[in-house]
């Protein structure tokens, strides 16, 4: 059974026209009537019949046309997909938080747009937990978490191990006050972990005996630098992030003998999308240069 005599039947009973049907489909009236023949020799049992002037369906052409309707439905909504798959496919969502955003994509993706130009790219800045929940909804096709993400039909990579936390104090704080009074005395500053490291951020406040009524958090580690270099208080900051103003003597590591929060990076993405092309090709140039932009 030929897609196209089924259709030129479906325009036929809806208008229950035999030269209307030929004009709406651009077709002469005998390639209609043609095509009806034909379709109603291979089902066995005509399709429609006259009275006067007036056509209607035959019982048999009432079925047929139901499940016409129902397949053209189908096919319309497979086109459907399909064009929303190709819009999609011409633009990649990748999230992550404010300083990865800032820091480390834009040199990856300067790469991946030599590779591919055609592919939009579209930045989302959000927190580790909003980013497992944009995955999970495929709101995202990559997403850049601290820690890991185990879950059935989400790959997780780990791309570094090697990120730590320091705790820095500005020029101007630490020329004045001594490690004991700036604990005591300055609100703590820290970046908003949630998710496997938050346990270890609260232990190592406990430690060093910072006063929680003073903790100032914040998502954004671009914030907690800018807040501790005009001396708002301590901060504990990516040592990447700060590694210019360490060495200028811009800001200062304060050392308590703790041990340091390393902080584990993971690129998380549903299973499902790493048979794309242009996708692994994406992670791989993350894989490859993450830990040497900093």
């Amino acid at each position: 059974m030929e897609l196209r005599h089924l259709k030129t039947f479906q325009t036929a009973a809806e208008l229950l026209n035999f030269t209307k049907a030929a004009k709406k489909l651009n077709f002469s009236q005998p390639t209609v009537t043609a095509q009806i023949r034909s379709l109603e020799q291979e089902i066995g049992h005509p399709l429609f019949f006259r009275i006067g002037n007036q056509t209607f369906l035959t019982a048999h052409g009432e079925i047929v046309r139901k499940y016409a309707d129902k397949l053209f439905a189908t096919i319309d909504s497979m086109h459907a997909d399909l064009q929303e798959k190709s819009r999609s496919a011409s633009k990649l969502t990748i999230a992550a938080s404010e300083t990865f955003c800032t820091h480390y994509f834009p040199p990856i993706i300067r790469q991946f747009l030599e590779a591919y130009p055609e592919i939009g790219i579209k930045l989302v800045s959000c927190t580790s937990d909003k980013v497992i929940a944009g995955i999970d909804s495929n709101a995202f096709d990559i997403g850049i978490i601290s820690g890991s993400y185990n879950k059935a039909g989400v790959t997780n990579v780990v791309i570094s191990e090697e990120e730590d936390l320091v705790l820095v104090v500005s020029k101007e704080l630490h020329s004045k006050h001594s490690t004991q009074e700036l604990l005591e005395q300055y609100p703590f500053i820290k970046y908003e972990i949630v998710g496997p490291f938050e346990q270890q951020m609260n232990s190592y406040i406990q430690e060093t005996g910072i006063r929680s009524r003073k903790i100032v958090e914040s998502s954004s580690l671009e914030a907690v630098k800018s807040a501790v270099m005009n001396a708002i208080g301590v901060g504990l900051i990516s040592r990447n992030l700060v590694k210019k103003e360490l060495a200028s003597r811009q800001l200062y590591e304060i050392l308590l003998n703790k041990k340091p929060i390393r902080i584990q990076t993971s690129l998380i993405i549903a299973t499902h999308k790493l048979g794309d092309q242009k996708t692994m090709h994406l992670i791989r140039l993350i894989e490859q240069n993450w830990n040497t932009i900093h």
